[in-house]
């Protein structure tokens, strides 16, 4: 049963994590990370497609990018796009959400380059930049490694998107690696991110650190951090002004002939928006825009 609407769904392609951040509860309330296999989640999307409906399918679990390491003994998840990407069936866009920094392999690299079907949209928590708060956070993974990896996606996959996720107010974080961070985020400008403030989760090896950030603070980093992203999304969305793209519509708006929908580079329930004018479009059509305007975070435009 869809509790998405008919073009668009999730399909969750494993469960539990063994990442073992220092900051999160999931693996207690998951278990061990389990992948299910490759023929499981082709079924499954071949199943949700059967109407014609279904334009994008959203791969799903606590760290996709390390699917199949427990069933197969070596990540998998090359193989498992490549087999949902030569699947028969009305999805136009495959979109892959939650991956490891730690785990992505030149293989995996090379399919999403490769496969048309796979949205150049990467969804890549960092957490933070600093490598005292990586080795805190227990992720497994440097400064050095994640500006190379950021380097090498933008290298190998065209027009790519980067969405990011950071933690402010970690234990121990101090001004000058806050000021770290800023200056990472304002460097690399990752077309998409989302911040949040560090909580503290009963149960978790972060809960008992000292150094625990004062709430005010946290606020105080967040909200600067979240200013320089919006001054770096409308820079980015400006530069889309009179390019002509695919929107994936999603609902229509009060307004006969306004539609909302979303680019490859917007997952549904997460990013941005486009606010479409057209006439001969419906809800779950696949259409091209040019794009018109830009705000912070949305665009508008008009079907071609």
């Amino acid at each position: 049963v869809l509790m998405t609407p008919p073009h668009y769904a999730f399909v969750k392609i494993s469960e539990g994590c063994d990442n073992h951040c220092s900051y999160c509860v999931i693996p207690r309330l998951r278990g061990r990370f389990r992948s299910r296999s490759i023929r499981s989640g082709a079924r499954e999307m071949e199943m949700l497609s059967a109407d014609g409906r279904l334009k994008e399918v959203n791969l799903i679990g606590q760290d996709t990018t390390l699917f199949g390491m427990d069933r197969y003994g070596r990540a998998a998840f090359p193989e498992l796009l490549n087999r949902l990407c030569r699947l028969e069936n009305s999805v136009r866009w495959i979109r892959i959400l939650y991956t490891h920094p730690a785990h992505y392999s030149d293989e995996l690299i090379s399919v999403i380059a490769g496969q048309p079907k796979i949205c150049k949209y990467l969804d890549l928590p960092i957490q933070h930049i600093n490598d005292r708060l990586l080795r805190s956070m227990n992720r497994r993974t440097t400064k050095k490694k994640i500006v190379g990896l950021i380097s090498k996606l933008r290298a190998r996959i065209t027009g790519v998107c980067l969405r990011t996720s950071i933690i402010v107010g970690f234990p121990g974080e101090t001004d000058s690696d806050f000021r770290e961070l800023l200056s990472f985020v304002r460097e690399t400008k990752f077309e998409k991110l989302g911040a949040f403030v560090y909580s503290k989760e009963d149960g978790t090896r972060a809960a008992s650190y000292a150094c625990q950030i004062p709430e005010e603070a946290k606020a105080e980093r967040l909200d600067e951090l979240m200013r320089l992203q919006q001054e770096i999304s409308a820079d980015a969305n400006s530069s889309m002004i009179g390019r002509t793209v695919d929107v994936l519509v999603d609902e229509e708006e009060g307004e006969k002939g306004l539609f909302i929908g979303r680019t490859q580079s917007d997952a549904p329930e997460v990013d941005g928006a486009v606010y479409v004018r057209g006439r001969g479009i419906a809800v779950g059509d696949m259409c091209r825009v040019r794009l018109t305007d830009a705000m912070e975070y949305d665009l508008t435009g008009e079907v071609a």
